[in-house]
């Protein structure tokens, strides 16, 4: 018996022991490849679309610093673009952020609700909650880049920087994400009207 045949039967084994178990290991397994699909996305995304922006426009001379918060010593940001004289910075930065978060949205939401989730629930439903989650993450990524993300603009090229920006938030986003998915893709469920 051949080594693939071994691995069949295993997994035929499993599924008929473990069915909501496995069900959920093949889920979060396509879930898995899709957000690093997305997450390539992203990255090749903000590391171009900075220098198309700053070469387009002057919105990097704009500084971007939203939503002030204070922790004690810690006075941040949520949403923190000062300029930097260069792509990295200001307003055409978080724009370039927020216009490859939106495009890998766009994505992401089809290919995890039809093919990782095989949801059939209602579309409006679902999207709103997605679009809700998407921000309350977003603001939640965006608080934890306030942290790291000086450090890094200051002693790494933009190529590292943005690699390291997109795994921690790629990595932050799936742990977050995959609970999510679960309750607003729910598998099978009928179209409601």
């Amino acid at each position: 018996m051949n080594t693939t045949a071994i691995n069949r039967n295993g997994w035929s084994a499993f599924e008929k022991s473990h069915p909501k178990l496995a069900k959920m290991l093949v889920q979060f397994i396509k879930f898995y490849l899709f957000s690093l699909l997305v997450t390539l996305l992203q990255y090749l995304l903000l590391t171009f679309l900075p220098g198309i922006i700053y070469r387009a426009t002057d919105w990097c001379s704009i500084p971007c610093q939203l939503i002030h918060l204070q922790f004690g010593v810690v006075d941040t940001y949520v949403f923190n673009y000062p300029v930097t004289g260069d792509a990295l910075g200001g307003m055409g930065y978080f724009s370039a952020f927020a216009v490859t978060l939106l495009i890998a949205q766009c994505v992401n939401f089809p290919m995890q609700r039809n093919f990782a989730f095989h949801s059939h629930g209602n579309i409006w439903y679902q999207m709103a909650w997605y679009a809700a989650a998407w921000i309350v993450i977003t603001v939640t990524c965006s608080l934890l880049m306030s942290f790291y993300v000086p450090v890094c603009r200051n002693y790494l090229p933009p190529a590292v920087y943005n690699l390291i920006i997109t795994v921690i938030n790629g990595g932050v986003q799936m742990v977050i994400y995959f609970p999510v998915y679960k309750i607003i893709f729910p598998e099978g469920e009928a179209d409601r009207d």
